[in-house]
């Protein structure tokens, strides 16, 4: 065998494995986006059944805060567009 097959041969050998894990680290990439997209959804959905159910909106930050664990800004974020979405005609 010559010194450049070898090279070669030494240098693909782990190609299967990498080309696996490339393909692996994209799935789990997609599914982890899906599931912050799926999230993010279900807190916007919440947010707008508590303001249309009459719930104040210091009340309902400060259930998104409990039951999401999330920050101030980011329950103001939903809340404002729970309302913008409550106050179209669309609906």
């Amino acid at each position: 065998m010559s010194e450049f097959t070898a090279m070669l041969k030494n240098e693909f050998r782990d190609l299967p494995a990498q080309i696996r894990q490339r393909f692996q680290d994209e799935r789990r990439a997609e599914i982890e986006f899906a599931c912050s997209e799926e999230r993010e959804n279900n807190i916007a959905c919440a947010a707008t059944a508590m303001l249309e159910a009459g719930l104040s909106p210091a009340k309902v930050q400060q259930m998104l805060q409990k039951h999401w664990d999330l920050r101030r800004s980011e329950a103001d974020r939903f809340i404002a567009w729970s309302q913008e979405q409550l106050a179209s005609p669309v609906n």
